[in-house]
């Protein structure tokens, strides 16, 4: 495929076996190169990650994905979306772009897709980059709660609470507009299934067996998933490096995109070829 010189944005089929017809994953495109595939949050939409395509296109092959029920992706909501079943999106992605290897950059729930890729087939996996996620969430983290609360409301009136949870305080107001935005456009079914999945996994048993590069990053103000959490994943994983994002919360690649894309940068330069 040649290279593009601006973000093209495509779709492919998958999960074709289950259903016809396909589902449709949209994916914006950008550069040539090793392929860095980028997969956000609960609530957010490949665009997100516009900044570190900017960055790294010129040199990488980079791909940002809507996951199922984000952004331009189809989803059907009467089905349980699961880690797992969001995996295996990804994987068809990659089977149907035919790409044998690649970097994967995964935000929050992105995260733990990417996990689960590695647990999974592990050697398409060329590096990880861990940004603001975990491995498990750990008590007293109450799912229920949380659940009833979002049930009350409106994906704009919940887009509206989350925002502020999410960005650190002070946050560019355009950039908490581009958040709401974004959180109430996602599907209700996609979101509040994504919730439960994420709040269910637990990949502890994973950690000790990550044995591609992985870079780790957090906000230094990050509340969903703070410093502890990415500390353990430092902790438990024996291949990787951990640096706080300043300036930054939950969203560190849209808070801090310059600090964000210059650790990736490095990583993929210099962390994945001296392991460390």
């Amino acid at each position: 495929m040649a290279p593009t010189t601006t973000a093209v944005s495509r779709k492919i089929p998958v999960d074709c076996l289950r259903h016809s017809p396909c589902i449709e994953l949209a994916y914006m495109e950008k550069g040539a190169g090793e392929v860095l595939i980028c997969l956000h949050g609960l609530g957010g939409h490949a665009l997100g990650w516009r900044h570190l395509m900017e960055e790294l296109s010129p040199t990488y092959r980079v791909i940002a994905v809507d996951l199922r029920g984000h952004g331009q992706s189809g989803h059907r909501p009467e089905e349980t979306l699961t880690i797992r079943a969001l995996a295996e999106d990804i994987l068809a992605l990659m089977r149907g772009l035919a790409i044998n290897e690649a970097h994967l950059c995964g935000h929050s729930l992105g995260g733990m897709i990417a996990l689960e890729i590695f647990a999974r087939r592990g050697f398409l996996v060329k590096s990880l980059i861990l940004a603001n996620t975990t491995a498990f969430f750990p008590p007293p983290q109450n799912l229920e709660e949380f659940l009833n609360h979002f049930d009350q409301l409106d994906m704009p009136a919940w887009a509206r609470f989350m925002a502020p949870r999410l960005l650190r305080r002070g946050a560019p107001a355009a950039l908490v507009e581009e958040v709401v935005e974004t959180i109430s456009a996602t599907s209700r079914a996609a979101y509040r299934q994504g919730l439960i999945a994420a709040f269910q996994a637990d990949y502890r048993w994973l950690l000790p067996l990550l044995d591609s590069p992985t870079l780790i990053v957090v906000g230094e103000d990050d509340q969903a998933t703070p410093w502890s959490y990415a500390r353990y994943l430092h902790h438990m994983s024996k291949n990787s490096a951990l640096h706080l994002v300043p300036r930054a919360g939950h969203l560190a690649h849209q808070e801090n995109p310059e600090e964000f894309n210059r650790l990736v940068r490095f990583h993929l330069e210099k962390g994945t070829k001296s392991g460390f």
